[in-house]
């Protein structure tokens, strides 16, 4: 597949070291000021983390929505920038937990972000609808390298 990137986007893709930094320090914070290391957890330790984590940032994420006037039957279409964007470095730094626990890199983060952009512009150009190519049973998109789901069967059945 064709990675979807103007030249400063392909430029982006050559320097990780702010994000592999960012990383870094979150994890120097968990386990230095939190007291709590996220690597290295045995399999059950690391599922309750990436639960808790996962709540965290749709906490953030929802306290974020509270900074706007998202509601439709209401009149109000504010959004206190300053506050949201406090919300967003706040879920950031939860996301970055979720990164370490699953041992997500700043290159993998970023080289997945362009792969699925190019997937998601092809399928814009092929006239995507949201249901068609996807799993009957799960959902899932065929066309995503994750999924071992075919047409004839369900990769979540095994």
């Amino acid at each position: 597949m064709e990675l979807f990137l103007s030249n400063e986007e392909r430029k982006i893709m050559t320097n990780f070291k702010i994000l592999e930094e960012m990383l870094a320090s979150q994890s120097r914070l968990q386990k230095e000021v939190i007291g709590k290391a996220l690597e290295g957890l045995g399999e059950k330790e690391r599922m309750e983390e990436i639960r808790n984590n996962v709540l965290a940032l749709t906490d953030e994420l929802h306290e974020a929505l509270g900074c706007t006037g998202w509601k439709p039957w209401a009149s109000s279409n504010h959004l206190n920038r300053e506050q949201f964007h406090g919300e967003m470095v706040d879920a950031w730094h939860f996301f970055m937990n979720l990164m370490i626990l699953s041992e997500m890199s700043g290159d993998d983060l970023v080289y997945g972000y362009f792969r699925k952009l190019s997937r998601n512009v092809a399928r814009q150009k092929e006239g995507y609808d949201g249901i068609s190519g996807k799993c009957p049973k799960c959902g899932k998109a065929l066309d995503d390298e994750a999924v071992i789901c075919t047409l004839e069967k369900c990769g979540e059945d095994d």
